[in-house]
């Protein structure tokens, strides 16, 4: 009987011992969940700062690392009496036309300088500094008069 006994007296430990147990599985199955929640946010905030990074990167365009040949198209353009299509500028800076194109559309990309669009045929395109085109033309004392 001794055996029995034993057993009997196991019982009711048991039981706590479970509840224990199914305490700490539910503990782990919510930090489980707790963790692939915290893994999504922190990529979510990877990209997040990536993005800025590239934004940042993208709004913060160095003078520096404008070309020469932008440089002078820049002047050019701030000049209110000269023709500012593509083949007037090109003739102005004595650069071939598609390299002076290039060019243009640099700026443009990086904001200096925007092209009106075309209305009627037979027109030419015309280029003209946006304001960040101006503030770099008079920052930089490149006003010519």
């Amino acid at each position: 009987m001794g055996l029995l006994t034993d057993i009997l007296k196991e019982i009711p430990q048991a039981a706590v011992l479970k509840e224990k147990i199914a305490d700490i599985e539910a503990k782990y199955a919510a930090s489980d969940t707790e963790n692939a929640i915290l893994k999504d946010d922190l990529r979510d905030a990877k990209a997040e700062i990536a993005r800025l990074k590239k934004h940042v990167e993208e709004l913060s365009h160095k003078d520096t690392e404008l070309d020469k040949v932008e440089i002078k198209l820049l002047q050019i353009l701030s000049w209110p009496t000269y023709d500012h299509h593509l083949e007037g500028l090109s003739s102005y800076v004595d650069q071939h036309v598609t390299r002076v194109e290039y060019h243009l559309e640099r700026l443009e990309d990086d904001g200096y300088v925007r092209r009106s669009p075309v209305i009627m045929a037979g027109m030419k395109t015309t280029y003209s500094l946006t304001h960040k085109g101006r503030e770099y033309v008079v920052k930089n004392d490149l006003l010519m008069v």
